[in-house]
């Protein structure tokens, strides 16, 4: 019985040592972490969840910026499809006349508002049919302006 002794007290003091070693995984605390993470998301309602800038959907943060704007009710959605590149569906629809339409007008302050909020390097502003209407950043476009194209 004195053998069993030592054995028993040296196996509970590296299991001691062990679960203060720094390269041992601590899997309870990450799955307690994660089950809380996921209990408070559930109970959220999504529309309460302010929007992050890491989303790809802009819309709600470009329309509340815009709120003033007359053309705002014809935003669609607005998207960053790649880091740096907007994407902004309307109800705009191109009159197919000369440059320089009213409806042009609406595209292109639309696209001016984008470039202002968001910083990006290129952005579309398509028309209500999903063609483009207006461009800033394409090499078809004079640099740094919003075109209709």
């Amino acid at each position: 019985m004195n053998k069993t002794i030592p054995a028993l007290a040296t196996a509970i003091g590296a299991l001691l040592l062990t679960g203060c070693s720094s390269s041992a995984p601590q899997t309870a605390p990450t799955i307690a972490t994660t089950s809380q993470a996921a209990a408070s998301q559930t109970a959220a309602a999504p529309e309460s969840i302010p929007s992050a800038n890491n989303e790809p959907d802009k819309t709600a943060d470009f329309t509340t910026a815009n709120a003033d704007a007359p053309w705002v009710g014809q935003i669609k959605s607005v998207t960053e499809t790649e880091k740096g590149r907007i994407r902004v569906d309307t109800s705009v629809v191109d009159p197919r006349g000369a440059d320089g339409s009213e409806a042009a007008v609406t595209a292109i302050a639309i696209c001016e508002s984008a470039v202002a909020l968001f910083g990006p390097s290129y952005v579309s502003v398509l028309e209500d049919d999903g063609t483009n209407f207006v461009l800033f950043g394409h090499s078809s476009v004079p640099k740094g302006a919003c075109t209709e194209v």
